[in-house]
């Protein structure tokens, strides 16, 4: 049975890349910046060269699938982009040229499906969760009955683009005050920019830490939490879903993401129920993890 796979998870500020073994053990990691367009194809190509050839022969030969997370809109069948903003991105094919490019085949996954497919099981695939990856992008998969409800268009859990701020700062989706506005990665470090902040700050990780004597990163941050709060509020009036669980790079602020969060939607719900938070141990690598599995099993399925 084949034991290891190529994984990429594309995202709007960065491309990870791994090499994926049993119970999900990665053995090898690489990052690089997103490219608009299809460069980033010739990077995703690039970098799964780099990590195979980092291999000892033996795990060289272990490697049977490539599995891509993508963002947007995903023919999963016939692994092509229809359309992804964030990557400037229209009916571009993904699957074809890297199998071509890699010699293996390749299985791509919408990246939220993927990322919140693995963050479940590895919850213990509860019943009913809403669950939340945070990164560039914020959006969900809920489960109810054990099941994925993906709605009639396939893009159920779009909860980045729920309006929680009519006036608030213009979202990529050219709303105003979407949860994204202001809990999206980007978007974070570009209203702390935007405010005066320090510009060599690159990540969320960063920022958050500045939070402790950064009064423009502590407002971000704040803002953040607050539009957060307001979305999963949504939620749990709209669901009542048994939990929440929260994977992707943001989370990985760990506590400083899941306590003020809590006391947010604590303040804030008035009648509404406030579902249980916890955050997911996969963290950032979720969609990584995903994409790996999904490419393994339909090698098994297809052998």
């Amino acid at each position: 049975m084949p034991a290891l796979a190529l994984a990429f998870d594309v995202g709007g500020t960065s491309v990870r890349g791994a090499v994926v073994g049993a119970a999900d053990v990665v053995l090898a990691e690489s990052r690089v910046a997103t490219r608009i367009g299809p460069a980033v194809l010739d990077d995703i190509a690039r970098m799964g060269e780099g990590l195979l050839a980092g291999l000892s022969p033996a795990a060289r030969a272990e490697v049977a699938a490539v599995g891509v997370a993508f963002p947007g809109l995903v023919d999963t069948e016939a692994g092509i982009s229809r359309r992804a903003v964030n990557l400037g991105l229209v009916d571009t094919l993904v699957a074809a040229p890297l199998a071509e490019h890699l010699g293996l085949p390749v299985t791509v996954a919408h990246d939220t499906a993927a990322a919140a497919g693995a963050i479940w099981e590895d919850a213990g695939s509860p019943a009913s969760a809403f669950v939340a990856v945070l990164g560039t992008g914020v959006a969900a998969v809920t489960y109810v009955g054990g099941r994925a409800i993906l709605g009639v268009s396939g893009q159920a859990g779009e909860i980045g683009h729920l309006v929680v701020d009519p006036a608030g700062p213009r979202c990529g989706c050219g709303l105003r005050g979407c949860v994204e506005a202001y809990a999206g990665a980007r978007a974070m470090l570009e209203r702390y920019a935007s405010r005066g902040g320090d510009t060599r700050v690159s990540g969320v990780a960063e920022l958050v830490a500045r939070a402790e004597y950064d009064r423009l990163a502590a407002e971000v941050w704040s803002e953040a939490i607050t539009a957060l709060a307001d979305g999963f509020l949504a939620v749990g009036a709209l669901l009542a879903p048994g939990e929440i669980i929260l994977g992707g790079g943001v989370a990985e602020a760990r506590r400083a993401l899941l306590d003020p969060l809590q006391a947010r939607m604590r303040e804030r719900a008035g009648v509404t129920a406030v579902p249980p938070v916890r955050l997911s141990t996969l963290g950032g690598r979720a969609g990584l993890i995903g994409a790996a599995r999904l490419a393994l099993a339909a090698v098994r399925t297809n052998p």
